[in-house]
C-alpha cells in the first residue's frame, strides 16, 4: 500500500480517527490518514521519543481476532524487522491495540510509489535502470536473509525525493523454504507461473515481478500475451528484450536465479549502451580525420602547378635581357680577336676556367646612332596562366511538391496544425466528465465498499486455507486489480459474494457502457459536421483532417482527449491496424 496514496471514496472497514490513533497509542503523535484499502490504513505520525516521522499500519480488528492470523503477523513483522537495508522500508516497532488492530511502525517515506512515477511519464532508461538495479540490491539482501516478498509490483516500490527506491509492503512475505504454494498470492499481472500453478517457490518468483516492473518502466504498461518488443515503444536495443525474457521465464530454472544476477546484467547492458555510444562518436571523428588526409594529394599538385606556371612566366619575362645588353653596347674585343669580326658577335667563352683574368676591357665609343633592338613581343600573362573553365551554374531544384499528410500525422500534430479541432477534442473531454452515467467509478467504489466488509465478516470460523482465498479477494478488490479465477476450493461463502459482486458490477457496467455509446456517436457526428463545413469551403485538407479525428475518435474506448486519441493511433500504427473509414462512424 503506497504511503500517500489518494482515496476518494470511503474506507472499506471503520478506520479510527487521527484522535481515536491518538488516544490508542500514546507514544505517537498521529497527523494525519495518508492512505487506506482492504488491508488496512496507513496514518502519518510522529515517534515522539525520536522525534522522527513515522508510518503506522493498521488492520481492520476483524484480523486482530484471528490467533493464527495474528501469530503469522507478529512472525512476519519480526523478520521484517531484521531487514536494516537502504532500498527496504525500515519496520521500528508492530503488535496490536486494545481495540484488537494489529499494527506496524514503519518508516516514512517522503516521495511517490512508483506506479505514480510510471505513469506520470516516460522514465529515461538509465533512471528506469537505476530504480532496477537498487530493486535488486533490496530483493537480495532480502533473499539472502531468507524472506521472499511475492507481491513485488510498482504499488509497493516507493521512490524518495533523492530518487532512492524503497520497497514496502511485506504484508504477505514469508520465509523462503521452497514449498509448493498452497494459496496463490500476489498481483496476477505480477505474479510468476509458479504461484499460480501451486508450484515449489523460491527468490526465483520475486525475480519474475522485478522482470515485470523493469518492461512496466521501459514501456508504460505491463506486458501482455505475446509480450510486445520494448523497441516498439521506445528506441532501445533488442538487448533490453533478451534480459526481460531471461528474468520472467515460464520455467524458474531457466529463469535469471537470482538478485545479484539480475543488478549485474542490467549494469552491464547499460555500460554496454555507453560504449557503444562512445565508439560511434570516435568513428565519426576518425572519418573527419579520413576525409582531410585524403585532401592532401591533391592540395599538393595544385600547390606544384602553380609554381611551374609562375616558372614559366618568370623565365619568358627575363629569357631576352642579355641580347638587350649587347645591342646598346659595342665590345671591343682583345688584341688576340680578329679586327673585321663583326662586333656584335659572342665571345667564345673561356673553358679553361679562370675567366676573370682575360675579361675584356669595354671601352664606350663616341656617341653615335643605336641601332634599334628588334621588339620583343608583350607577354600575355593572362595566356601564360592557365584559367579553368567556368564552372556551370546548377539549374534551380524545382519546388518540391506538398504530401498530403496522413491520418496519423493529422492526429499526432493536431494542436500545431489545427486548433479549432484540438479545442473541440478538449471540450469532448470536458462533456464526457461531467456526465454522471458514463463515469462508473463511484459507483463500483461503492459497490466495493460493501463488498469487502462482507468478505472481512465471512472469515470467522473458516478454514486457514480458505481463510487465504477471501484475504486474497479483497486484497485485489482494494487495489482494483483483475480477479482470481474460482477455485474448487473456496469456501461457499465467497462464491455467493462474488457472484453477486459481479451481477451488480455487470449491472453498473453496462448503464456506463451505454450512456458512453451514445455520446461517443454525438461527438463523432459533430465532428463530422465540421469537415462537410470544410470540405464545402473548398478546404480539402482541414476536411480530411476532421474526418481522420471522427475516425479515432470512434475507435476510442477512453475518456476523449488528445492524449487519449494520439495514444490510441499510434497503437493502431504499431500493430498495423487498418484505418478506420469515416463512414463507419456514422
Amino acid at each position: 500500500m503506497s504511503q500517500e496514496a489518494p482515496h476518494h471514496h470511503p474506507p472499506p472497514f471503520d478506520v479510527p480517527s487521527v484522535e481515536e490513533m491518538s488516544a490508542l497509542l500514546p507514544q505517537y503523535k498521529f497527523e494525519k490518514l495518508a492512505a487506506y484499502g482492504g488491508m488496512g490504513a496507513v496514518f502519518k505520525a510522529r515517534q515522539e521519543s525520536l522525534d522522527r516521522p513515522v508510518a503506522i499500519k493498521i488492520l481492520p480488528p476483524e484480523f486482530g481476532a484471528e490467533k493464527d492470523f495474528a501469530d503469522r503477523f507478529k512472525s512476519e513483522a519480526r523478520a521484517m524487522a531484521k531487514l536494516n537495508h537502504t532500498h527496504i522500508v525500515g519496520v521500528y516497532d508492530f503488535g496490536i491495540t486494545t481495540s484488537g488492530h494489529l499494527y506496524l511502525v514503519m518508516e516514512w517515506v517522503q516521495g511517490h510509489t512508483l506506479h505514480e512515477i510510471i505513469h506520470k511519464g516516460s522514465l529515461p532508461v538509465r533512471k528506469a535502470a537505476n530504480l532496477a538495479m537498487q530493486l535488486c540490491d533490496a530483493l537480495a539482501y532480502a533473499h539472502n536473509h531468507k524472506i521472499l516478498h511475492r507481491d513485488i509490483k510498482p504499488g509497493n516500490i516507493m521512490v524518495n525525493e533523492d530518487d532512492q527506491v524503497k520497497v514496502a509492503d511485506f504484508g504477505l512475505a514469508r520465509p523462503i523454504t521452497g514449498e509448493a504454494e498452497e494459496n496463490p498470492y500476489g498481483t496476477p499481472d505480477y505474479v510468476a507461473p509458479e504461484i499460480l500453478g501451486k508450484g515449489a517457490v523460491d527468490q526465483r518468483a520475486d525475480i519474475f515481478a522485478a522482470g515485470v516492473v523493469l518492461y512496466e518502466m521501459l514501456t508504460g504498461r505491463v506486458p501482455q500475451q505475446p509480450r510486445r518488443s520494448v523497441t516498439e515503444f521506445a528506441p532501445l536495443s533488442p538487448r533490453w528484450d533478451e534480459l526481460i525474457d531471461k528474468a520472467t521465464h515460464p520455467e524458474p530454472e531457466r529463469r535469471i536465479q537470482n538478485a545479484h544476477d539480475f543488478r549485474a546484467s542490467i549494469l552491464m547492458l547499460v555500460n554496454q549502451s555507453a560504449q557503444a555510444a562512445a565508439v560511434s562518436v570516435v568513428e565519426v571523428v576518425e572519418d573527419g580525420h579520413k576525409v582531410k588526409t585524403a585532401l592532401q594529394p591533391l592540395h599538393l599538385v595544385l600547390i606544384g602547378t602553380a609554381v611551374v606556371v609562375i616558372g614559366i612566366v618568370l623565365g619568358a619575362m627575363f629569357k631576352g635581357e642579355p641580347e638587350r645588353v649587347k645591342q646598346k653596347k659595342k665590345v671591343v674585343a682583345d688584341t688576340r680577336q680578329v679586327p673585321d669580326e663583326p662586333e656584335n658577335k659572342p665571345r667564345k667563352p673561356n673553358v679553361e676556367g679562370n675567366d676573370s683574368m682575360t675579361e675584356p676591357v669595354v671601352v664606350l665609343p663616341a656617341p653615335e646612332p643605336e641601332k634599334k633592338a628588334p621588339e620583343q613581343p608583350a607577354i600575355n600573362m593572362a595566356a601564360a596562366t592557365p584559367v579553368p573553365a567556368p564552372t556551370p551554374m546548377p539549374a534551380p531544384a524545382p519546388a518540391p511538391v506538398p504530401v498530403p499528410e496522413t491520418p496519423l500525422e493529422a492526429i499526432l500534430k493536431l494542436e500545431e496544425r489545427d486548433a479549432e479541432l484540438a479545442q473541440l477534442v478538449s471540450a469532448f473531454g470536458d462533456e464526457w466528465s461531467a456526465n454522471g452515467e458514463i463515469d462508473a467509478a463511484p459507483e463500483i467504489q461503492e459497490l466495493a465498499g460493501k463488498y469487502i466488509p462482507a468478505l472481512q465478516r465471512s472469515l470467522n470460523g473458516l478454514m486457514p486455507e480458505q481463510r487465504d482465498h477471501i484475504l486474497s479477494e479483497i486484497s485485489h478488490v482494494a487495489n482494483r486489480e483483475p480477479l482470481n479465477e474460482p477455485e474448487a476450493s473456496w469456501p461457499s461463502v465467497l462464491n455467493n459474494l462474488r457472484k453477486t459482486y459481479e451481477a451488480q458490477l455487470a449491472v453498473i457496467q453496462s448503464t456506463a457502457d451505454a450512456a458512453a455509446q451514445k455520446m461517443r456517436a454525438a461527438q463523432c457526428e459533430l465532428v463530422l459536421a465540421k469537415a462537410k463545413e470544410r470540405a464545402a469551403a473548398g478546404k480539402v485538407e482541414a476536411a480530411k483532417r476532421a474526418e481522420a479525428v471522427a475516425a479515432e475518435l470512434a475507435k476510442l474506448r477512453a475518456v476523449p482527449s488528445l492524449k487519449a486519441l494520439k495514444q490510441n493511433v499510434a497503437d493502431g500504427a504499431v500493430l498495423g491496424a487498418p484505418p478506420t473509414s469515416p463512414a463507419s462512424v456514422r
